[in-house]
């Protein structure tokens, strides 16, 4: 056998070495499906919400809860005082002529979901890589902004 063919033919061994990774298995009961992890990651999340653990996750937080209701709030009080209708995608979630209760439940909700992610990623991904920094914000990142946007848009229509 020539040097070239060896040294292809143990190459080829070799990344095929590697492919056969074993995990050891687990009892059973002791895996977490998806149904149950739902619900231990958002108590985890209200936990460090509560404890102010997190600073930097917590500040963006309570800036989402901030804004998320001001939004609602404009978006009524042009409902009720003009012929306004909601526009944006929101209107699939809560209709054209939303009220209030519609606005608390798609809040909640919306929230919930967008803090648990951030949190999820902030505490599961690469944390010691430099771009990890910044990633983990986009979830409540963009829904603060929209709904910064909307109320501040919302306000100038009222006046």
């Amino acid at each position: 056998m020539s040097r070239k063919s060896f040294l292809v033919v143990a190459l080829f061994l070799s990344s095929g070495a590697n492919a056969q990774n074993f995990d050891k298995p687990r009892p059973s009961g002791t895996e977490h499906t998806a149904i149950m992890a739902l619900p231990q990651e958002l108590v985890m999340t209200a936990h460090d919400l509560a404890t102010f653990r997190d600073p930097a996750w917590t500040v963006l937080t309570l800036s989402q809860i901030a804004a998320s209701p001001a939004d609602g709030w404009t978006s009524l009080y042009n409902l009720h005082h003009c012929l306004c209708q909601e526009a944006g995608a929101s209107r699939f979630v809560v209709g054209v002529h939303p009220d209030q209760h519609k606005y608390i439940i798609a809040g909640v909700l919306e929230i919930a979901v967008e803090t648990t992610a951030a949190y999820y990623l902030r505490s599961h991904g690469p944390t010691r890589k430099w771009y990890w920094r910044y990633v983990w914000t986009f979830p409540q990142a963009v829904s603060l902004a929209a709904h910064a946007h909307a109320s501040s848009h919302n306000a100038g229509l009222s006046y």
